[in-house]
């Protein structure tokens, strides 16, 4: 289910301060006079802004209790490389090739303040990326690293980075990674991962998952 209130205000926002601009520029004859412009510009840009990062909001998902998100599959295509299938709750498939011992889910969660909690802002997350790892430090520091995207932006403004770059929206907003644990690669392992309040989780779903983190531990 997409966040309704965190989405909603941004595109609300957006296209008010867009008609403003333009009624701004008509009433003033901004095309003839430019310094006139200035203003409804900035609000046009801003509109703008809003608008894109709204859609970009609308990318992620409303967290109303911990549940299963997806499941990967592996199959073992040579020593520490691996076919990862991703297949999310909505049954999206992808592919990813992740070389090394280990794997790694990550997502980004956006949190709020207990008051705009109340008002109906429920926290929100969207899956990132995926990545594998070597056990030996040296692998780890020179051998090839796979991270692919697991969700592309494709709005142009990533509004999660500017929520955890501006710093006085702190005591606001929590934009934050939750990562799940590394946990190794086996042929022909499934895992499940979880989503929570917490963050990311990954469980062993059948027996070679589970021999796999059993042996690993």
């Amino acid at each position: 289910m997409l966040a309704t209130l965190p989405v909603l205000l941004p595109l609300v926002l957006g296209v008010l301060l867009f008609l403003m601009s333009l009624l701004m520029m008509i009433r003033r004859g901004v095309l003839g006079v430019l310094v006139q412009a200035i203003l409804p510009l900035v609000f046009l840009i801003f509109s703008v802004a809003l608008i894109f990062g709204g859609f970009d909001i609308m990318s992620y998902r409303q967290l109303l209790k911990e549940s299963a998100v997806a499941t990967v599959h592996f199959e073992k295509m040579s020593p520490q490389s691996y076919t990862a299938k991703l297949i999310t709750d909505d049954y999206q498939k992808s592919y990813f090739q992740l070389k090394g011992d280990q794997w790694q889910v990550d997502a980004r969660i956006i949190r709020w303040h207990p008051n705009l909690t109340r008002m109906g802002f429920e926290t929100i997350y969207r899956m990132d990326r995926i990545s594998g790892r070597y056990n030996s430090l040296q692998q780890e520091l020179h051998a090839e690293r796979t991270v692919y995207p697991i969700s592309v932006n494709s709005y142009g403004i990533d509004m999660w980075r500017y929520l955890r770059d501006l710093k006085w929206l702190d005591q606001w907003i929590d934009a934050t990674y939750g990562s799940a644990t590394y946990v190794p690669m086996r042929d022909g392992a499934i895992y499940e991962i979880r989503m929570g309040y917490s963050g990311l989780s990954v469980h062993p779903a059948n027996t070679a998952s589970r021999g796999a983190v059993t042996a690993w531990q």
